[in-house]
């Protein structure tokens, strides 16, 4: 009665140690991703085009300018039945503004020469636009035959057709014997 006992204990032991032995074996199989990355490199290759675009417009706009004025006052006269300009009080230009006067033979000319009330003006923008395009390629693995595979291939092909007609010899003797053999 103690001899399978014992096998049991021996049997009870030797399957968790086989279970170990069979982990241990399992895990050391395993690599990690990095090692797996080297051994077997991807069939993906990205490829990363970047393009740059340069965009020039051309911009305009009105500036108004403010409103401007001038003065001038002048004191005038009669001499001999002629108006003359007896003195001249105060001349005050504006900015843009150039006022004139005159007088000759009893006519009083005034004015004022101005500059346009707003300035054109146009500028040139330019943006660089950045496109990026990425591209995929899948590397498809081209797998040639060596010729000791090519040897193999061939004779293979060969001793396949012998077999065959190996084979068919037999099953036709084999009917012919039992079709005319009692």
């Amino acid at each position: 009665m103690d001899e399978p006992l014992e096998q049991f204990q021996i049997h009870s032991m030797i399957k968790p140690g086989f279970l170990i032995l069979l982990l241990a074996a399992l895990m050391s199989g395993c690599i990690s991703e990095k090692r797996c990355a080297e051994r077997y490199p991807s069939a993906e290759r990205s490829t990363v085009f970047i393009q740059h675009d340069t965009v020039t417009s051309v911009k305009d706009s009105l500036i108004p300018l403010p409103a401007d004025s001038g003065l001038i006052k002048a004191l005038l006269e009669c001499q001999d039945g002629k108006v003359v300009v007896k003195e001249i009080l105060s001349i005050k230009p504006g900015k843009r503004v150039v006022p004139f006067f005159s007088v000759q033979n009893n006519v009083l000319t005034t004015g004022a020469k101005i500059d346009s009330s707003s300035i054109y003006f146009s500028w040139k923008e330019t943006h660089i636009r950045e496109s990026r395009i990425e591209s995929k390629t899948i590397e498809k693995p081209v797998y040639k035959v060596t010729g000791f595979q090519n040897f193999l291939i061939w004779s293979g092909g060969i001793a396949w057709a012998i077999i065959v007609v190996l084979v068919a010899i037999k099953l036709i003797r084999f009917y012919l014997k039992r079709k005319f053999l009692p």
